[in-house]
């Protein structure tokens, strides 16, 4: 009978720095969301209405799935952080048909940015832990 093996150890700083910057987009996401519903130009658009009712929720069950393997992270199990952050190496894909500038054209620097981030440091968490 074949066991899994766990991922090979990594340093702390790739789990904590995926967990916070996963937080940070959703965070600005969610906040773009409700600084701009009183904006009836961009709160009436399609491309809002997407963020606010089919991407913000996913993003949010996304994250809560960070938070819990951060915890379990902290107390020595490794391999649920490694899986989340392998799903969320692909967060461009799930967002894939979404533009960013769903708030504003001033938004979507700072969402990319945060977007970007929270890709590289999943990849990171991966290539650290010897995932592909």
């Amino acid at each position: 009978m074949m066991t899994q093996q766990a991922p090979p150890e990594f340093p702390k700083m790739f789990a904590d720095n995926f967990a916070k910057a996963y937080d940070a987009f959703v965070k600005a996401v969610r906040q773009a969301i409700e600084e701009t519903i009183p904006d009836p130009v961009l709160a009436n658009t399609p491309a809002f209405l997407s963020w606010q009712t089919r991407a913000l929720p996913m993003l949010e069950a996304q994250n809560a799935t960070v938070h819990e393997a951060y915890a379990r992270f902290l107390i020595g199990e490794t391999r649920t952080i490694v899986t989340v952050a392998s799903e969320r190496r692909h967060l461009g894909k799930e967002l894939d048909g979404l533009a960013l500038d769903f708030a504003g054209t001033d938004r979507a620097q700072s969402l990319g940015s945060l977007k970007t981030t929270a890709v590289i440091t999943a990849s990171r968490l991966c290539q650290a832990a010897g995932v592909p």
